[in-house]
């Protein structure tokens, strides 16, 4: 019997990635993490054996980790660096301590300029476990539910000056996790990213799947809010380039702009 843990099991791509582990492995066979009482008590009506356990307290990632042979690793949310770092290096000697069998890890695109991630790599790198690190491409899900929110009024806006940029659904991100988990590839790095798309062709796409005019209009970067620091990048190219890692992973194309924004349409009815 191969013992699974997912950690971030509350968060979209832990989450996701649960629910993904579950139609490949029998739920005796996963645990999870949870920050709180009451998110362990709601994971565990799933069938899975939940435990409350923090990145920041050692001791609670000791006792979760006893007996477990693959372990999701999914990086911490808190965005103070040296908090981060400590939190990672808490997972990964846990890891050591418990030999886990295989470490799958959610970094990021750029993390080599991000301190919690570079500490993480690191510190897999030098721990003697198995690993996988997935260097995980911007989401393209938060991008498209502002561009149907902005749609409403006829219009997606970016800040974009007609570039392209190169993004990743979290269900695609999440199978790969899983499938690293299930089968632990030999290639320890991944660059996980989905193809290319344009702002133009967001707006094409949502047109044609509402039946609605829906133009692109290019707007300051004040003007698109939480993706402000975003755009400089994106007109640098920054974002643009595509790679073969997630679709060799997979073994199918990954999920393009117009699967997700049909995805997201139907769930909102």
């Amino acid at each position: 019997m191969t013992t699974f843990l997912v950690t971030g099991a509350t968060g979209r791509l832990g989450g996701a990635a649960l629910r993904g582990l579950h139609s490949h492995v029998s739920s005796s066979d996963i645990r999870v993490l949870a920050r709180t009482d009451h998110d362990a008590a709601r994971l565990s009506m799933n069938g899975v054996a939940a435990h409350r356990a923090d990145y920041s307290e050692p001791a609670t990632l000791r006792d979760a980790f006893v007996g477990v042979d693959r372990l999701l690793f999914v990086s911490s949310p808190i965005l103070d660096p040296v908090v981060r770092s400590s939190q990672h290096r808490a997972v990964i000697e846990a890891a050591i301590v418990a030999d886990v069998g295989h470490v799958v890890y959610t970094s990021a695109m750029g993390a080599p300029h991000d301190p919690g991630h570079t500490t993480a790599e690191t510190a897999l790198g030098a721990s003697g476990l198995g690993h996988t690190i997935l260097r995980n491409g911007l989401y393209t899900d938060p991008f498209v539910a502002r561009a149907i929110e902005d749609s409403r009024t006829g219009a997606v806006r970016s800040a974009s000056a007609g570039g392209s940029i190169v993004t990743t659904s979290i269900a695609d991100l999440a199978a790969a996790a899983v499938t690293a988990l299930i089968d632990p590839p030999s290639k320890v790095m991944w660059e996980l990213r989905g193809p290319a798309w344009t702002f133009d062709e967001m707006a094409s796409t949502l047109s044609r799947l509402t039946h609605q005019p829906i133009r692109h209009e290019l707007v300051t970067d004040a003007e698109t809010g939480a993706f402000s620091v975003l755009f400089p990048l994106i007109r640098r190219g920054v974002f643009s380039a595509e790679t073969a890692d997630l679709s060799e992973l997979l073994t199918r194309e990954p999920q393009g702009i117009e699967a997700v924004v049909a995805e997201q349409l139907r769930s909102r009815g």
